[in-house]
């Protein structure tokens, strides 16, 4: 099998460089198909605290074939084998295998997502042999290379390379933390052979993808970081100011439609952490914003503004509707929070205003709301004051 180097190489840089997973994800798929034409192609990546393998994409399946698969990590089965070995599967049949033969597969290879660069076998035994296929090659471990010669300077049977493997320190290292998932190939309805060449490319790929798949994750989890509060979950300060920006420039092309923010503060919250300690009042957080977010709509923007103080961006809503929102929230706090927080009685001050200016101003709304919070906390509080 010969193999296009050129399009290999473009294909992995897009893949390597994007940092969207459904991307990378679909690119692997994409890549795999018009390189090899086999009759099928699956994706499975490893849900690890629920210590399973996860079908994700298919191509040549049935419709919500792969996707409803969930297969529990072990040795025993051949998707999931590759994810403690760090071996592909190929040409192997298992009748006792269920999964084999739910989606009945005679011809087909399975290829670990390594997400983690790991020593190389030559590099670790110190091997000599340059004239080895393996020898040079950290990309991929020493057993997904075909031919190799492993220090006798002749190749060796496939039961033999086994049998070296099997001695070996870097084949016993199974962290199934640096696999992602697997990649099925499969030409079960052609019964075209797989070869050791195809395993062996698509072993390589599958890494590139695995370590993009893993930087994905981490910028993610940077951004994520970056917009959400750490202990309620809640989106934070920076990112309610740039969604406020983007709906008043919404506001600005359609000015018909009303937008209104309400400004929430805990009422004497110090005296919760100065009464009961600061991990009592944590807790009260931490509930007041799971309150909130199980009392607002999916489109409502809500965000922990800072400390005890509470940011909600209400769309399509006017300022009446606002108040009206408020004090279904402040009733429901002063109602439900002492039987919800083991008896530490709550009540909210909110402050509402909408959008007036023309053109919308971030500061000017900002600045009413903010005022009518004020006026809430220097009346009684447990109230909503409406911005005039």
């Amino acid at each position: 099998m010969t193999f296009d180097n050129l399009k290999i190489l473009e294909w992995l840089s897009l893949i390597y460089e994007d940092l969207d997973i459904d991307t990378v994800e679909h690119r692997f798929v994409e890549l795999t198909d018009e390189l090899f034409s086999f009759d099928r192609i699956a994706l499975f990546f490893v849900k690890h605290r629920r210590a399973i393998l996860q079908g994700k994409l298919s191509k040549g399946f049935n419709p919500g074939q792969i996707e409803q698969l969930e297969i529990p990590i072990s040795e025993k089965f051949s998707l999931t084998r590759p994810l403690v070995s760090g071996l592909p599967v190929w040409n192997e049949t298992d009748e006792n295998d269920p999964f084999v033969t739910e989606l009945d597969l005679t011809r087909y290879a399975v290829i670990p997502i390594i997400n983690k660069k790991r020593i190389s076998c030559w590099e670790l035994t110190r091997c000599q042999e340059k004239s080895c296929p393996a020898y040079g090659n950290t990309w991929v471990r020493c057993w997904l290379v075909s031919d190799t010669k492993c220090s006798s300077g002749h190749k060796i049977s496939r039961q033999g390379k086994q049998e070296k493997c099997e001695a070996c320190p870097v084949y016993h290292q199974q962290n199934t933390n640096s696999v992602e998932g697997v990649l099925l190939v499969d030409n079960s309805l052609s019964q075209k052979a797989i070869s050791n060449d195809a395993v062996m490319m698509l072993s390589i790929i599958g890494h590139t993808v695995g370590v993009a798949v893993n930087n994905s994750k981490r910028f993610e989890k940077t951004l994520r970081l970056a917009i959400k509060d750490d202990l309620t979950g809640l989106h934070n300060r920076r990112y309610f100011n740039d969604r406020l920006l983007d709906e008043l420039e919404r506001a600005r092309r359609y000015p018909g439609e009303p937008l209104s923010l309400l400004m929430i503060d805990i009422d004497f919250f110090k005296k919760v952490n100065d009464n009961y300690g600061h991990q009592r009042g944590d807790a009260v957080l931490i509930w007041f914003a799971d309150f909130l977010q199980k009392n607002l709509r999916k489109s409502d923007i809500l965000a922990r503004y800072g400390g005890e103080e509470f940011a909600i961006i209400l769309l399509n809503t006017d300022i009446k509707k606002a108040y009206e929102v408020a004090e279904d929230l402040r009733r429901a706090v002063k109602r439900q929070s002492a039987k919800e927080t083991g008896g530490i009685a709550l009540t909210i001050s909110v402050g509402a205003a909408t959008v007036s200016e023309t053109p919308p101003s971030f500061k000017a709304l900002l600045a009413k709301v903010d005022k009518a919070l004020y006026s809430a906390k220097a009346q009684s509080r447990d109230t909503t004051v409406t911005a005039q």
